[in-house]
């Protein structure tokens, strides 16, 4: 086991599998699976697909792997940040590393064109925050960045006794469904991130701090006809009036 890649192997067959059933993945699918690991979850996912390609950053790992799977599996030794994906459509997979689990996020949404939607296991916390909601004290930027792009399910909780070695925190398997017909929208995803910077301040002054060029009393003009309460904090907004105050500013005024 690797500290740095934030490894926690996986082995009880009971969870593995409910995993492979709450992705919905059926006889005639690909998936592509991030962080194998030692391959336990990859063995369930090529007993139920037709294909399974795993990736996996570990050097170590891969002989182990790649002499231990059935024939519809490919090992791709690499990180899923930067691994071309698939140009077809795919399931996608994971028991995904803690301290890379916001930037494997934003690689899924780029490419969601082909992902089909993701399954994957992450930590509790982080998972509580992708499917927070206003004035939770979890909702926060990446609460937006997930439901802007997708309908979040949270599946069921994995104890750390669950895992080798055992992780301090719960675990919790969620599952992304795309929302059709969201155009790409990074500007957005940034100026929430932004809008964020300061949790305890109301939200208008972290938007003087973002458009410095545009008086307070028109950027309260524009929370004001947005519908958005001049008082407010980011956190009491929801995805849409965030968008609706984002097109606000950006349409009457420029970015």
């Amino acid at each position: 086991m690797k500290k740095r890649y934030g490894q926690h192997f996986l082995s009880d067959t009971n969870i593995l599998r409910r995993i492979v059933a709450f992705a919905g993945i059926g006889s005639g699918d690909t998936v592509v699976e991030v962080g194998p690991g030692a391959g336990a979850l990859t063995r369930e996912l090529a007993a139920a697909a037709k294909k399974v390609i795993a990736i996996e950053i570990d050097h170590d790992l891969i002989p182990a792997l790649r002499e231990k799977m059935p024939s519809n599996v490919d090992i791709i030794e690499g990180d899923a940040l930067d691994v071309p994906f698939p140009g077809t459509p795919f399931h996608l997979v994971g028991n995904l590393p803690y301290n890379v689990a916001t930037p494997l996020f934003k690689r899924f949404i780029e490419h969601r064109h082909v992902v089909r939607n993701v399954t994957v296991m992450i930590q509790k916390e982080v998972a509580d925050r992708m499917v927070a909601g206003p004035n939770d004290e979890a909702y926060g930027p990446l609460s937006i960045l997930i439901q802007y792009y997708a309908t979040p399910k949270i599946g069921f909780t994995v104890p750390p006794g669950a895992f080798t070695p055992r992780p301090k925190v719960d675990s919790a398997v969620i599952r992304l469904a795309w929302k059709p017909g969201i155009p790409d929208d990074r500007p957005f995803t940034d100026f929430v991130q932004r809008a964020f910077g300061s949790r305890r301040k109301k939200l208008l002054n972290n938007l003087a701090a973002i458009f410095q060029e545009i008086s307070r009393e028109t950027l309260a003009a524009h929370m004001h006809d947005s519908n958005v309460p001049v008082d407010a904090r980011p956190e009491n907004l929801s995805v849409e009036a965030f968008h609706r105050l984002y097109n606000h500013i950006v349409c009457t005024d420029g970015d």
